[in-house]
């Protein structure tokens, strides 16, 4: 015997597909919200100086860690060192300022090594 509900199948099948359609359409979305959602606070973290949600941020660095960065990345600013190393902004910038004129020397393009001060290790 013939199920009476058969009639509607086609017009199901079609609302069925636009649905599933829809339903990738919105997780692609979610995804790349999430992507951008992450993005922001780690920036926000970076600037703040708080910790992220990175499971290294509490790490502690020293002026020498910095050092290494900045000899490989001339013209560096505290965020994007603070990016690199997982560590908040104001732990680079404290120790970025502590060195500043004997080992370290902000210009106008960023942060680099003293010239004389390559040399000092802390």
């Amino acid at each position: 015997m013939p199920d009476p509900r058969d009639h509607h199948a086609p017009a199901a099948r079609g609302v069925v597909r636009e649905i599933d359609q829809e339903l990738k359409r919105l997780n692609k979305r979610e995804e790349a919200l999430a992507a951008e959602r992450e993005r922001l606070l780690n920036a926000r973290a970076a600037l703040t100086g708080r910790a992220s949600v990175g499971p290294a941020r509490g790490r502690r660095i020293s002026q020498d860690d910095i050092a290494a960065y900045l000899s490989e990345h001339p013209g560096s600013w505290p965020a994007q060192i603070a990016e690199a190393l997982e560590v908040p902004v104001t732990n680079v910038s404290a120790h970025l300022y502590r060195g500043k004129g004997e080992r370290f020397e902000r210009l106008k393009d960023g942060w680099h090594i003293h010239s004389r001060g390559e040399s000092h290790a802390r």
